[in-house]
């Protein structure tokens, strides 16, 4: 197939008839990547929310061309996206305007999960049991911790209970009566979340402060796939959340300016050692880096003249 980068829109399309496989606006596309297969960096990838099914999808290419060249091409999009925003918002709040923002941070910001978004998920299960766990995360951990619940507790002793999720807690509630839930969890707390061997088993693994954690089971029918999304969404929107209360502040003209011209003369920076701070050691590996990089380079123009010199 045939990837076309065009206004704010990714498309696949057939190379033959030019027919359209697939539409991704780029705006609903939270984040990409390239990948490095066997040396080759022609590996691409982005996760898109869809909006038919509310879900989380990743979108994985093996490209013929370096995909370090799509990944560039949509970063320039999302800047003039944004700048495209900023020019019909003059009031847009500071935050969220290109002093800001970074390119590749657009996706994260101007699309939140909507499902999730003020909304409360609830879902009927049975609540199995929980224990502590030695770690905050690891499908071993998970699956060891539901292996142990199962094999010590009889099905006849499961609860029923309904689940509430929204985007800041997850609670349990024993029926729709009670005032108060037996159980709840602020959703940043979670570390980690996952299905079992048996896909109607679904745990989380919760963060008790002082290096405690603990793991809660629960058995979902007719599988624990749909609950286990809720979650993720969950912990998706609290990640975005951070993601924008850590946006730094704005930064004045000066400040860019100058910053301009350290990007601009950051090759000839290497020759300069910058003035250390007490108690900071100097990046050797840095340092490192852009030696051998400089030996490739001027390895790989002898190899070019010598090929040239050749009759």
């Amino acid at each position: 197939m045939m990837m076309v980068l065009k206004k704010d829109t990714l498309s696949l399309m057939d190379p033959v008839d030019h027919s359209l496989i697939h539409c991704q606006p780029i705006i609903n596309i939270r984040v990409w990547g390239v990948g490095c297969n066997n040396g080759s960096y022609r590996d691409f990838a982005f996760v898109a929310s869809d909006k038919d099914t509310c879900m989380l999808k990743c979108h994985v290419f093996r490209c013929n061309a370096p995909a370090k060249t799509i990944a560039t091409a949509l970063h320039e999009m999302c800047s003039k996206i944004m700048a495209e925003k900023t020019n019909r918002s003059p009031s847009m709040a500071r935050s969220l305007t290109m002093e800001s923002i970074s390119p590749e941070d657009l996706p994260r910001q101007v699309d939140f999960l909507d499902a999730m978004r003020k909304r409360v998920q609830k879902f009927e299960v049975q609540y199995i049991g929980n224990l502590p766990v030695s770690r905050a995360m690891g499908m071993e951990v998970l699956n060891r911790a539901i292996e142990s619940i199962m094999n010590t507790s009889d099905s006849d002793e499961w609860e029923p209970i309904v689940i509430h999720i929204s985007d800041t807690v997850l609670s349990l509630w024993k029926g729709e009566d009670g005032d108060d839930p037996f159980w709840e969890c602020q959703v940043r707390y979670l570390t980690f979340l996952g299905v079992g061997h048996d896909t109607h088993t679904f745990a989380v693994i919760v963060d008790g402060g002082t290096q405690r954690f603990e793991c809660h089971v629960f058995w979902c029918e007719p599988d624990a796939g749909i609950i286990s999304e809720a979650v993720q969404a969950a912990c998706m929107v609290q990640y975005q959340k951070c993601l924008v209360a850590q946006t730094p502040p704005p930064r004045s003209k000066m400040w860019q300016a100058g910053s301009k011209v350290k990007r601009a003369n950051s090759m000839d920076g290497f020759t300069f050692p910058a003035p250390l701070h007490q108690g900071l050691s100097p990046p050797m590996i840095g340092s490192s880096t852009a030696k051998k990089g400089m030996l490739a380079f001027f390895e790989t123009f002898r190899n070019k003249q010598s090929a040239v010199s050749t009759p």
